[in-house]
């Protein structure tokens, strides 16, 4: 688990993204956790790790604090509403939607 951990934090800290997008598949096919399980365990350790990377960008400058307000207001209503939803699907939609919106995120960063 520690070294799935460090994997999850390495890259979320290299890459500036939320730890979901390298955790779930990664609890999911090394871990062997549901889909469901993964999410919300990937959601429980984001707060953990993205303060941790957090700090280390805000000490460097690297930190739009009014934008990241503004952003973070609307990520709380829409991850509460996400949650919700999420208990609504099936693991396999569920997991095959996830890699569907990593999928288009990939092309659009792109082709962006």
């Amino acid at each position: 688990m520690l070294a799935t951990g460090v994997a999850i934090g390495l890259f979320s800290g290299f890459f500036g993204v939320g730890g979901g997008v390298i955790g779930v598949p990664l609890l999911v096919g090394l871990v062997g956790l549901t889909q469901h399980r993964a999410h919300g365990t990937s959601l429980a350790t984001i707060a953990v790790t993205a303060t941790a990377s957090a700090v280390v960008y805000a000490l460097r400058g690297d930190v739009d604090w009014l934008l990241a307000a503004k952003v973070a207001a609307g990520s709380v209503i829409g991850v509460a509403l996400g949650a919700r939803l999420m208990a609504r699907v099936p693991a396999k939609d569920l997991r095959q939607a996830f890699a569907v919106f990593m999928l288009a995120i990939g092309v659009w960063m792109v082709v962006k």
